[in-house]
């Protein structure tokens, strides 16, 4: 009898290994993958040479990780698995369950304590564009959604205190810092950060506004001044790609701030200007929704708003600043966004040649950390 069983297992392995092994045989290979977000490895092209180097087995072994039949439903089985076994993260994302009904749960990623030396290098690149530019130069550091909900993280996950390096960083600066975590941590509350993606929701970068409106001395409309539009309700964030967890809702997407008719965009994507937009509705059908604000990563771009009695201001900054701009566009003429992450052309020649009045420099605290490009700032 037991041997009978023994040989049933066996008999139910090598059937289970031959349904898969025929499976991913007689499948086509998928070019991008919805859920994680992310473009698959498709088969790598043989040669002696990629063999011997290595690189052709460790193209291989992505490309059968990558294609393995039914991959987005395994990855979802180990997430439910490991949650059942009181594991709450999965791929650096932890699962942070509602409080309360109506909340519904949320994602979030620990922050983890930066590289001193990195930190070091991005402040002292702050410290020379705010000594070298000529013009006021504003600093903003954004707290992500591990500082802000820490509470709701599990006991154990492993998440440094943005606070503490908010602090560092202001004491050092020479450019004028702006309280970001004020407001947010008082209206953390609300909807201010997407459940399934790292970046803050339009209510969350209006509570940023007002923080920059206080130390940049402009005029703030209250909350209550705006329309608000709700225009997607089933955005997946990068967190929902990455975790597993994707039983988790999905979030929307509101605006609060309808393009004025005189408002001008100007896209830099490769050097040659094109015609972009405050909104790219195109995105609302595609995966990655957050693109939905100024149409995503771009180099450079150069809004004309039509306030011509009004500052100008040049705008160095991460993904976060995309759906905070729309509160700006009253308080200045012309709005340059750039993301050092690619452009290249070169930081000073640019403010020479144009008539920039104000800078502000926004980051995400963990962007901040980890971005190896803001040296570039130094270079004014």
């Amino acid at each position: 009898m037991k041997k009978k069983l023994q040989w049933a297992q066996i008999l139910i392995f090598l059937g289970f290994i031959t349904l898969f092994f025929v499976l991913n045989l007689v499948s086509s290979d998928i070019d991008f993958s919805e859920q994680e977000n992310r473009y698959l490895q498709q088969k790598p092209k043989f040669s002696f040479s990629s063999l011997f180097s290595g690189k052709y087995t460790s193209a291989f072994e992505t490309y059968v990780t990558d294609q393995f039949e039914f991959r987005d439903t395994w990855i979802t089985l180990k997430a439910r698995c490991e949650l059942l076994m009181g594991k709450k993260e999965n791929n650096g994302v932890n699962f942070c369950r509602a409080r309360f009904s109506g909340e519904g749960d949320m994602l979030a990623s620990g922050f983890k304590a930066p590289d001193t030396k990195t930190l070091y290098s991005n402040m002292a690149a702050v410290n020379a564009l705010s000594s070298q530019s000529g013009v006021p130069v504003y600093f903003a550091l954004i707290p992500d959604k591990a500082e802000i909900y820490a509470g709701r993280l599990p006991s154990n996950a492993p998440n440094a205190s943005e606070k503490d390096i908010i602090d560092y960083c202001y004491a050092q600066s020479e450019a004028r810092t702006v309280d970001m975590l004020s407001p947010l941590k008082n209206h953390a509350d609300e909807y201010i950060f997407y459940r399934t993606d790292h970046h803050w929701t339009s209510r969350g970068a209006y509570y940023g506004y007002t923080a920059l409106a206080g130390a940049m001395e402009f005029p703030v409309n209250d909350i209550g001044h705006y329309e608000v539009e709700r225009v997607s309700d089933d955005f997946f964030g990068t967190l929902w790609s990455s975790s597993g967890f994707s039983w988790v809702a999905p979030d929307s997407i509101d605006i609060f701030v309808g393009p004025p008719d005189d408002l001008s965009i100007t896209n830099y994507p490769s050097g040659t200007p094109v015609t972009g937009s405050l909104y790219d509705y195109s995105f609302l059908s595609k995966k990655d929704k957050y693109a939905f604000f100024m149409g995503g990563n771009t180099p450079l771009q150069v809004i004309e708003t039509g306030a011509d009695d009004a500052p100008s201001l040049l705008i160095l900054r991460d993904s976060y600043a995309d759906s905070l701009i729309p509160f700006l566009l009253d308080d200045f003429s012309q709005i340059h966004l750039m993301d050092l992450r690619y452009y290249r052309a070169g930081l000073s020649e640019y403010l020479k040649n144009n008539h920039i009045d104000e800078i502000l420099v926004i980051y995400s605290v963990s962007n901040f950390c980890t971005d190896s490009n803001i040296f570039l700032m130094g270079n004014s």
